[in-house]
């Protein structure tokens, strides 16, 4: 028995091998975080919300509507935003998210209030409230400042549409896309619907002779955006009006100027008897009413 116990202090039982510190890779579930669509989503109503501090209880103040510029400089970025920002179903995102919550912070909203959202590829525009990649326009409209809204025309100069000339009417609408057919499905899978349409290829009132030009004009060409609070209408290129894809949007102006759409985001503001020229060939020629 002492032979026994001796043995026993002299080689003790070997410890056990000390844990790692690292995780094991087998089937160790991940720590769960908040989705990074839903954490987008939250971070855009905060800072709409903090952009619009100067609005709460202040009841003569009356929002009618609300535009988001957003920088976008990735794919994975653009998809997540497209799905925070309820892409998909036009009114989501603003009835279901982000009037509730302007409502309970006191903020007050006209009635049939609008809310846009753009992502841009480089910086959001000038006039906007500003945090990081997030831009935000306020438009306040009252019944003087909705008399005040000018009206323009486009005639089409050259190219075949669906009309010889278009009415922009900031009373009906604040934004007028302009593209190749009439709800022409883009490369995203998305289908978008253009105001000014130049008839394509495929539809049946498209002519070959009097619509040549057409086949050089995007299905998402450029659009013109209404400024209530400067009561102008600037002209922006749209994705498909861009040169990375093959495609131009240029400005003849009265004095024999001319300028090139060349930036995602920045727009041309438009003046009596401007000449549009899309993909180098369609013309549009801008008036004030």
């Amino acid at each position: 028995m002492k032979n026994f116990f001796k043995r026993l202090l002299t080689n003790p039982t070997p410890a056990a091998p000390e844990q790692s510190e690292s995780l094991p890779t087998g089937n160790v579930q991940p720590t769960l975080s908040i989705p990074a669509t839903k954490a987008k989503r939250e971070e855009i109503i905060k800072f709409i919300i903090n952009g619009l501090k100067p609005y709460i209880d202040e009841k003569g103040h009356t929002i009618a509507g609300l535009r988001l510029y957003v920088v976008c400089n990735s794919k994975e970025l653009e998809e997540t935003l497209k799905v925070a920002l309820c892409d998909d179903t036009p009114g989501m995102f603003q009835k279901d998210h982000l009037e509730r919550k302007l409502i309970n912070n006191f903020i007050q909203l006209a009635g049939g209030w609008f809310f846009e959202h753009h992502l841009v590829n480089d910086k959001v525009p000038d006039y906007c409230i500003t945090r990081g990649s997030f831009g935000l326009e306020v438009i306040r409209r009252g019944q003087d400042l909705f008399q005040q809204y000018s009206v323009a025309r486009l005639q089409v100069l050259v190219g075949q549409t669906e009309f010889p000339e278009y009415e922009l009417d900031p009373q009906q609408q604040l934004k007028f896309n302009i593209g190749r057919t009439k709800n022409p499905k883009l490369s995203t899978g998305r289908i978008h619907t253009n105001d000014i349409v130049f008839w394509a290829q495929d539809d049946p009132q498209f002519d070959a002779q009097r619509g040549t030009a057409n086949l050089h004009v995007s299905r998402n060409h450029a659009y013109i955006l209404y400024n209530p609070q400067l009561d102008k209408f600037f002209l922006f290129p749209d994705k498909g009006g861009l040169p990375e894809n093959g495609n131009k949007t240029r400005i003849y102006t009265t004095d024999d100027k001319m300028k090139s759409l060349n930036v995602p985001g920045v727009s041309h503001e438009l003046e009596n008897g401007d000449q549009i020229e899309l993909g180098g060939a369609a013309i549009l020629v801008f008036m004030k009413v």
